[in-house]
């Protein structure tokens, strides 16, 4: 990091009480969750369906994979992130690609290019087009009924598509639910609290970082807290 961006991160921590904030719950989320992409799951079972939702390169998937001998479906519209993952599991069963984001609806996506920060809400700098495909076709062209595990991580992509599997019932089926919210401006927090007001009805949010990561169970699911 330059000594610019050493200063900068300096003055706001000095003079940003949000951003003096975020980096306490940061800290505290690596504290107990590690610096990596929350992967750990009790009652979890062999066989059991997991989603990766915004797949990147796939090192989600391949650690789920290899830790719980899951079946995981990877969904990713980047075009250049699903070649990559197309590649690295095409010799896998356990893993399937799928090169498209899901949300409410079918539609084209204009994203930004920004390896792991790619977003169809960030109009800076080069673009690359994806597509999205509704989800409740999606579901229905794969049977997917109970889906064990969930990561989505979609920058800005969980205002669309949690609504949609609230509104449309399909939020039933997942029994564990991690996601990462994302604050492109001041009004994504009371889109993050709507949506997580909706979820509350049928999860229990059983750990949480605000804008981070947080985890939510259903509640009918063995060992959830009420």
């Amino acid at each position: 990091m330059s000594v610019r961006s050493e200063l900068s991160k300096f003055w706001r921590i000095m003079t940003d009480p949000a951003y003096r904030a975020f980096r306490a719950e940061y800290k505290a989320f690596r504290a107990a969750h590690g610096k990596n992409t929350p992967a750990s799951y009790t009652g979890l079972m062999p066989g059991d369906v997991v989603l990766d939702i915004g797949g990147y390169h796939g090192d989600w998937a391949e650690a789920m994979a290899a830790r719980y001998a899951v079946n995981v479906h990877v969904f990713e519209p980047h075009p250049r992130f699903a070649t990559m993952i197309e590649q690295r599991f095409a010799e896998r069963d356990d893993v399937v690609p799928h090169a498209y984001a899901i949300g409410s609806a079918d539609a084209e996506l204009l994203l930004s290019d920004d390896e792991n920060a790619s977003s169809a809400l960030v109009a800076d700098g080069p673009t690359a087009k994806g597509a999205v495909r509704n989800v409740a076709e999606v579901f229905k062209e794969f049977g997917f009924e109970k889906i064990g595990a969930t990561k989505m991580n979609i920058e800005g992509g969980e205002y669309d598509l949690l609504p949609a599997l609230i509104e449309n019932g399909l939020i039933d089926q997942f029994e564990r639910i991690t996601v990462q919210f994302h604050k492109f401006s001041e009004g994504d927090r009371k889109r993050r609290d709507d949506i997580r007001e909706a979820l509350s009805k049928t999860h229990t949010c059983v750990w949480c970082y605000p804008f981070i990561w947080e985890e939510w169970h259903h509640k009918a699911l063995r060992g959830s807290p009420e």
